[in-house]
């Protein structure tokens, strides 16, 4: 219990309101009732003996049986809520009792007042000249007993606003505070407001219309109750002023703090802001909403926020393999260029044994050197073509990654998307709802309006997002065809090569077994410069590739860049609010 003394006072606040009573209401009642009696007819003596019989009757078999049994039960529920307090049940209980005392007491303190003066007049009525005469007496003190009974109320309301809402913000009263939304519960409440504003002028002009009936009856002294006529009027200019300005001062207490919450969230981005709420009238459900409506906010940031961490984090990871894939094609495009160069030194060696091929014969050993310096050559190029697929594989297998982390980038977009969208479709309902609440749900309707301002704004964002990663996935698309083309080409260049180590075989053969298939050798030799020409050219376009690769993988880098300034935006968009609650509101909402 955050604050047990509160409830402990209370019960002695209520027994006061009696003490009130009987020292200031009652005899406020009999002073105004009895100005309307002319003493000099009726005895004063024999008045306020028999009236104080009354009293003293009223004491002993009304207030005192029906305080002790409210008080008794009252200090029940307190006692029950303070060893439970976390039962939702006695939680509940405790809250319809301190929430109806102050109309009860105030009620019952009015309709003992009213008992006690008709029973007071009765016992003196054969002194009153006319039945109306003694009416006017009784709805003069009926007068004086409402204005004690709303001191009453308004001094319990008060003395129990701090339990109430502290029950509130305990969070066990959901099942226990549902009514309070309810048509009859809405109906009492403003029966309740109105009551203090139209029930003095009522009674006021009641008590003049029998006065001046009494006047016109001729039995009357017309001094004596025209002054009584100005009296009442007096009192009631008085008194009704009063009111007002204190039902007034009681409900800008209320909005106050509403407006203070809202100015907080619309200038400094708190959302984190607890609006005290007692449940009890117009303002308090009002400010009830409020707090279910920063609740929901805080969640959707929350919710906002850890989506746009995730994005974050996928836009990280995409950038480090793109990072990856430009070393990889950086080392592809390097090793293509050592083949090339090694392969015009082949091709030169090749055009070399065809010009000495007509002196094979008798240069067979120094041929059979040159043979067999080609096919070491031959074996390094296949060897570097094996290099060339291996890496190439790997890139388009790191490819296929790169677009499988654009196609969740896309999923997550969707996601954020569907959530600001519902959160256009809440901020809508929301103005929906202050509209229907008039001029009590402008400054929500203010709020409602920013939401979904900034939930249009998240949706445009996304859109943009949303082309950008469409461009990053076509680009990657032409990178990975362009990777295939590749692969497929360094496989006509190991066959050709596995081609060349064969004829350099034969080559080897024919130089061991006779000088004179040296134009068999020759003719060869012309076909493996074809060879070497279709290979060369064949690494050329591979060379070509492994640039065009380098440039969309620089393009991919740059659309990541743009996305990942995309989400530093969104994030500094939701660092605007403060959301500290989020995650225990998440769990509550849950």
């Amino acid at each position: 219990m955050k604050n047990p003394r509160m409830a402990g006072s209370l019960t002695g606040r209520f027994y006061m309101t009696e003490l009130f009573a009987n020292l200031i209401g009652a005899p406020l009642a009999t002073i105004y009732g009895g100005s309307l009696i002319d003493f000099g007819t009726v005895p004063l003596g024999l008045f306020l003996s028999r009236l104080a019989i009354v009293i003293v009757v009223n004491q002993i078999f009304l207030a005192l049986p029906l305080n002790g049994l409210i008080g008794y039960r009252l200090a029940g529920h307190i006692r029950r809520w303070q060893d439970k307090p976390g039962d939702e049940g006695l939680a509940g209980a405790l809250y319809r009792a301190i929430t109806g005392l102050p109309l009860l007491q105030a009620g019952l303190v009015f309709v003992r007042m009213l008992l006690c003066a008709g029973a007071g007049i009765l016992l003196v009525s054969t002194y009153f000249d006319s039945g109306i005469h003694l009416l006017a007496v009784w709805i003069y003190a009926m007068y004086a007993s409402f204005l004690t009974g709303l001191v009453i109320y308004y001094y319990l309301h008060a003395a129990t606003t701090g339990l109430a809402r502290q029950l509130v913000a305990d969070g066990h009263l959901k099942a226990a505070t549902e009514d309070t939304g309810r048509t009859s519960s809405r109906q009492l409440r403003w029966l309740v407001s109105i009551i203090p504003l139209a029930l003095p002028s009522l009674l006021t002009s009641g008590g003049i219309m029998l006065l001046t009936l009494v006047i016109r009856q001729g039995h009357a002294d017309l001094r004596f109750f025209t002054a009584r006529i100005l009296l009442a009027l007096a009192f009631n200019l008085v008194t009704i002023p009063a009111i007002l300005i204190y039902t007034r001062y009681f409900s800008k207490q209320r909005l106050q703090v509403i407006r203070q919450a809202l100015r907080d969230m619309v200038e400094r981005g708190d959302t984190a802001k607890h609006i005290p709420t007692d449940l009890r009238d117009d303002n308090s459900l009002t400010a009830a909403q409020i707090n279910q409506a920063f609740d929901l906010f805080r969640l959707v940031l929350d919710q906002l926020g850890a989506t746009a961490e995730g994005l974050a984090g996928a836009v990280m990871g995409f950038s480090s393999q793109n990072r990856q894939t430009v070393a990889a094609t950086t080392q592809q495009a390097s090793a293509v260029k050592e083949i090339v160069s090694t392969m015009q030194d082949s091709s030169q060696i090749s055009r070399q044994i065809q010009e000495q091929s007509h002196a094979l014969a008798s240069h067979a050993a120094e041929s059979q050197n040159s043979v067999d310096e080609g096919f070491g050559k031959v074996q390094d190029t296949i060897q570097k073509m094996s290099e060339i697929r291996a890496a190439n594989q790997q890139t388009l297998s790191e490819i296929n990654d790169l677009t499988e982390e654009i196609a969740s980038i896309g999923e997550i977009i969707e996601i954020i998307n569907s959530i600001a969208n519902q959160t256009r479709i809440i901020a809508f309902n929301a103005e929906l709802e202050a509209s229907s609440a008039g001029a009590a749900g402008a400054s929500f309707r203010i709020v409602a309006e920013e939401i979904r301002r900034l939930a249009k704004g998240t949706v445009e964002s996304l859109a943009g997002i949303k082309g950008r990663v469409s461009q990053i996935q076509q680009s990657s698309e032409r990178l990975q065809a362009t990777s295939e083309e590749g692969t497929a080409k360094i496989d006509e260049g190991m066959n050709l090569s596995r081609d060349l180590n064969q004829i350099f075989m034969q080559v080897r053969s024919s130089a061991e077994s006779t000088a004179g298939s040296a134009r068999d050798i020759s003719g060869i030799l012309i076909e493996q410069t074809q060879a070497f020409d279709q290979i060369f050219a064949t690494l050329k376009q591979i060379s070509e590739g492994a640039e065009q690769i380098m440039a969309s993988t620089r393009d991919s880098g740059n659309e990541t860049g743009k996305l990942q300034r995309l989400v530093e935006e969104l994030q500094g968009v939701l660092g605007r609010f403060a959301n500290d609650k989020a995650g225990a509101t998440r769990k509550e909402l849950a």
